[in-house]
């Protein structure tokens, strides 16, 4: 563990990404092992494209939440004013006016 003031979570999900990693390219030498029969590579690219989808969520969970820590701080400190519009109208402006005002 490299920081002990690290918080678990963050410990563990890097222990996590480090052996999906280490797997990944296990997985990648054996299914290009042209010594092996094709049925044994198969599997060997399957188990890959596994793991490599594990790693993705995992990596695409953290940047999230990173974004969100991110968002929050900014948020807090006055950079980031909390005015996000939703929807395809601005703010201010009635559905009528938008479409021209004249009810047809």
């Amino acid at each position: 563990m490299k920081n002990s003031e690290q918080p678990n979570d963050e410990t563990l999900r890097d222990e996590i990404v480090q052996q999906l990693r280490g797997s990944l390219s296990r997985s990648r030498d054996m299914m290009q092992n042209e010594k092996l029969d094709t049925k044994t590579r198969e599997r060997w690219t399957q188990l890959h494209t596994n793991t490599a989808q594990v790693l993705n969520a995992v990596l695409r969970d953290q940047q999230a939440k990173d974004w969100e820590k991110r968002l929050k701080e900014l948020e807090k400190v006055g950079h980031l004013p909390r005015m996000i519009s939703l929807g395809g109208v601005p703010r201010g402006v009635s559905e009528s006016k938008q479409s021209g005002g004249n009810g047809s």
